[in-house]
């Protein structure tokens, strides 16, 4: 099974919208109220903890089920805050969450994975619940994996309808209605790096020419 660490670096290319329901966000323990320099904002680098279940008000899946916990792990799970590289309701709902705070986030799956899901452990429709931990804040970009390089089996510096296929169908699901053509903007039947939307890195990797 795929981490949620892996997961929620591909939303931008899972995620897709259904009927919307309602966001929550509950700090239970830690600070709700801190300057600036120890608050979440866009552009901020976080080291998080979490644990992801099944909310107990989704429409789909097993209510409560956990499908994976970075604490369990024992390793925090890094991102830069704001830039489309967590699911949105990530993206957005931490958004003002002070450092050392825990919280309760409850994605409705508008802002999590949508109809599509991810994989066995996430249905499509499913309301998430993650209980969150602010570990850390700073303004050092973390390392991303590269998702782009991931998918090129072949080397060739870009990417076949096959190639992608082949990722979603390693992660138990389907290739999302639509995401080919959002991707091939040029529709050459390929996708460059510079179309591709999910986390690459700095530089297209390199690669032999044929």
């Amino acid at each position: 099974m795929k981490t949620t660490a892996t997961l929620l670096c591909l939303s931008a290319l899972s995620s897709m919208a259904t009927a919307a329901t309602e966001f929550s966000i509950n700090v239970y323990e830690g600070p709700t109220e801190c300057d600036d320099e120890n608050k979440v904002k866009v552009g901020d680098s976080l080291s998080m903890h979490y644990t992801g279940t099944i909310d107990e008000s989704s429409e789909t899946g097993e209510k409560g089920m956990q499908f994976d916990s970075s604490r369990d792990r024992g390793n925090t799970f890094d991102f830069k805050i704001g830039q489309g590289m967590v699911i949105k309701g990530w993206d957005e709902g931490l958004i003002g969450v002070c450092k050392g705070a825990k919280a309760t986030l409850v994605i409705p799956p508008d802002m999590g994975y949508g109809a599509q899901g991810a994989g066995d452990a996430i249905p499509g429709g499913a309301t998430l619940n993650f209980d969150v931990e602010v570990v850390e804040i700073s303004d050092k970009d973390p390392e991303q994996p590269n998702l782009f390089e991931m998918l090129d089996e072949d080397g060739d510096g870009k990417l076949s309808k096959p190639e992608i296929e082949a990722f979603f169908v390693n992660q138990g699901g389907t290739m999302p209605d639509g995401l080919w053509e959002d991707e091939d903007k040029d529709k050459d039947g390929f996708v460059s790096w510079e179309e591709f939307t999910g986390p690459k890195g700095a530089s297209p990797p390199a690669h032999d020419e044929l």
